[in-house]
């Protein structure tokens, strides 16, 4: 039994590995598609600016093109923060299966010990009634 619970556990971590793997390439995707977002928003501005006659260098058209690249960076930060997060709890978990596989595998070998003690223990005990009685049968 111990050493299918061993088992089992290393299966879930090689699982939450590959978790934590798909959560990396997810967040870069979405880093990807943040970046083309916040690109087609500022071509936009820059676009609607520049059909009004608006100087898109000073001012407040250069401020409201800068907002949108410091929001879209704040953004960018959040979701590195989320799968950093994300990575650092698939990591505990992928810890705690490893801990609990090597308890297994502790349980299985303690389970082995034990059950050889049993066995001296009877053959011990056999072998100490067995001289009583030719002790005794020879009395």
């Amino acid at each position: 039994m111990s050493r299918y619970q061993a088992q089992v556990a290393e299966q879930n971590k090689v699982l939450v590995r590959e978790n934590a793997a798909d959560a990396i390439v997810q967040g870069q995707e979405q880093q990807r598609q943040l970046g083309r977002e916040v690109a087609a928003r500022v071509g936009s501005q820059e676009a609607r600016m520049a059909a009004n006659n608006v100087d898109i260098t000073t001012g407040s058209a250069a401020r409201v093109i800068a907002d949108t690249r410091m929001v879209g960076a704040e953004d960018s930060a959040a979701i590195s923060e989320n799968v950093r997060r994300r990575i650092k709890g698939l990591q505990v978990d992928a810890w705690n299966i490893e801990s609990e596989k090597r308890a297994a595998k502790a349980e299985g070998k303690q389970a082995l010990v034990a059950a050889g003690f049993g066995a001296a223990t009877t053959l011990l005990g056999g072998a100490q009634q067995y001289s009583k009685f030719r002790s005794g049968a020879k009395g």
